[in-house]
């Protein structure tokens, strides 16, 4: 049934263009397009319209397109379930999480899950921005923020506080911010350039909401480099808790203006649906639900969610 042309037809009219359902299968773009060619012969119809770089399902093809995604759900549900993959896990896991989250945690998980899991692989792809699933072939993604309203499924796994933070010794040489309005007499360092230019948004214990703007010092989008910077008395940052926990902790960095509260990020695992999901993913999706319940400095969500 799962045939290379019924394949590639699937992945074409999902994705929108030949190009990026080749680079999705990791084939050459004169394959797929073949494929499809002689599918429309063997079944006697035109399914897709090609024009330019884009290309769409006909009215039969898009009938098509909705029938075969069904059967091939339904076939990946009975193989699953034929062959176990639903209750253990193994085969290729892809994951891809922000770069620095990724360091700090998602490589270390990863290795504990192989540990226990020995017949998966996997692959992680460390990204600075949002790694499209489908395009990609990722099983599962971290994402910090807000989340498009798309097909794919989401579990919150956390929320991320932030934080204002500066060494002592910075705070005892430039003096220490009683109000968020001595903050444009200070130093900072931004995760990026444009953050001199958007205001910090900061809620005072009433409730009311401030908008405060900042302008001097350095700007380092890596958030290892920037915690280096604020501990070494650069300036002040603004930054996930969880970077900066430890250091706290052990008194290297203090908290500014700690009855100011910033808003919290929603951190999610988002994955593709599917009618069966494969125990490589459902597994590890379930342990970093618990991994995160041990990182300071990130509130878990409820077991609901």
């Amino acid at each position: 049934m799962k045939q290379a042309g019924e394949i590639a037809f699937l992945k074409v009219v999902e994705l929108g263009s030949i190009r990026a359902a080749a680079r999705a299968l990791g084939q050459d773009p004169s394959g797929i397009s073949r494929r499809i060619t002689h599918l429309e012969q063997r079944l006697g119809t035109k399914l897709v319209d090609r024009s330019g770089n884009t290309t769409t399902a006909t009215a039969q093809g898009q009938l098509y397109f909705e029938r075969l995604s069904s059967i091939i759900d339904q076939l990946e549900a009975l193989e699953a379930e034929v062959s176990g993959e639903d209750l253990v896990p193994s085969g290729l896991l892809r994951v891809t999480s922000a770069i620095d989250f990724g360091q700090e945690f998602v490589a270390d998980w990863l290795l504990d899950y192989r540990d226990k899991y020995p017949d998966v692989e996997y692959d992680l792809v460390l990204a600075s921005g949002f790694v499209d699933l489908t395009q990609t072939g990722i099983d599962v993604a971290l994402r910090v923020g807000n989340l498009p309203d798309s097909s794919l499924i989401a579990r919150k796994l956390a929320d991320v506080p932030r934080v204002l933070v500066a060494s002592p010794n910075y705070l005892k040489r430039k003096g220490t911010p009683q109000h968020p309005d001595d903050l444009v007499h200070h130093d900072h360092v931004f995760f990026a350039s444009a953050n001199r230019q958007n205001p910090l948004e900061l809620t005072e214990p009433g409730g009311r909401v401030l908008r405060v703007k900042r302008s001097g010092g350095i700007a380092i989008n890596s958030v290892r480099s920037a915690v280096k910077a604020v501990t070494e008395g650069v300036g002040i940052h603004t930054g996930p808790l969880w970077a900066f926990a430890h250091h706290i902790a052990r008194g290297e960095l203090v908290p500014v203006l700690p009855d100011y509260t910033q808003k919290q990020l929603p951190l999610y695992a988002v994955r593709h649906p599917s009618k069966v999901v494969p125990a490589r993913i459902s597994r590890f999706i379930e342990l970093i639900a618990e991994k995160v319940r041990t990182v300071d400095g990130l509130n878990p969500a409820s077991a609901s969610n």
